[in-house]
């Protein structure tokens, strides 16, 4: 639940209320599912009802924001697959074979 808020920004600018893995996984899970980002707004906002967790969830602004700055892993076209893993403990890229 910690993993969720964004640590404090000790430059300009206001503070984030999400943290990237917050943002990772709401992208990832819209792209797995091939949603609008207020679709994915609410898949979230259904998963935290459905666990009975008392999160905030990023709206669809937040994340269409955030996705431009987002840094992550991206596959190269013609690479090797990527396999994407999500458990109980969060997000994990592995590479083939592991």
């Amino acid at each position: 639940m910690e993993a969720w808020k964004a640590e404090p920004r000790t430059g300009r600018g206001g503070q984030p209320a999400y943290s990237a893995l917050a943002i990772a996984a709401a992208l990832t899970l819209r792209a797995v599912f091939r949603l609008a980002l207020r679709q994915t707004e609410g898949l979230i906002a259904s998963i935290l009802q459905l666990l009975g967790l008392d999160l905030p969830v990023p709206d669809h602004s937040t994340l269409s924001r955030r996705a431009e700055v987002l840094e992550a892993p991206r596959p190269r076209a013609g690479s090797t697959p990527v396999h994407l893993l999500v458990d109980s403990t969060g997000l994990r890229l592995c590479g083939p074979g592991e």
